[in-house]
């Protein structure tokens, strides 16, 4: 007899960089929890009649203190498989666009942050499917001028 494996999509994550090119720099967060220590891009689970991309802007301000900057929806999305529940779990991927790194301001969840060059970032990444994200990521939005229609504007 098949067996269902639900798919959901209860979360979001979103990438912060600052410039544009060979300057860019990738903001990464090293989280307090699970899985702790990992090095990550923001994060957040979505409320009941909370949009993906309002989530995405209100965990990064939660996250680091930025407000500023422009949302683009990344076409990618990280899945993965949560044996607990019993799912396939998605997350759309955002990029908020910043014109410079800015000292943010970081909240409970994470114990350091990172302003790193796109090579290093990469290294640091603790998860494939981020990876995976920022190669795009860098293809699509820092190497060239982004897709004024992938352009979120709240």
């Amino acid at each position: 007899m098949p067996s269902d494996l639900p798919v959901r999509a209860r979360g979001v994550i979103a990438f912060v960089v600052a410039g544009h090119g060979e300057t860019a720099r990738v903001l990464l967060l090293k989280r307090k929890t699970a899985p702790v220590g990992a090095w990550c891009p923001v994060s957040g689970r979505i409320e009941a009649g909370v949009k993906a991309w309002q989530t995405a802007l209100g965990e990064i301000a939660e996250e680091t203190g930025l407000k500023e900057g422009r949302l683009y929806t990344t076409g990618v999305t990280d899945s993965f498989y949560d044996p607990e529940a019993n799912t396939i779990e998605l997350m759309p991927i955002f990029l908020f666009m910043i014109a410079r790194e800015e000292a943010g301001t970081l909240d409970e969840a994470q114990s350091e942050s990172a302003w790193l060059d796109v090579d290093a970032a990469l290294a640091q990444l603790t998860f494939a499917g981020h990876k995976t994200a920022l190669e795009t990521i860098r293809r699509d939005f820092i190497d060239r001028a982004p897709d004024p229609l992938k352009r979120i504007t709240p």
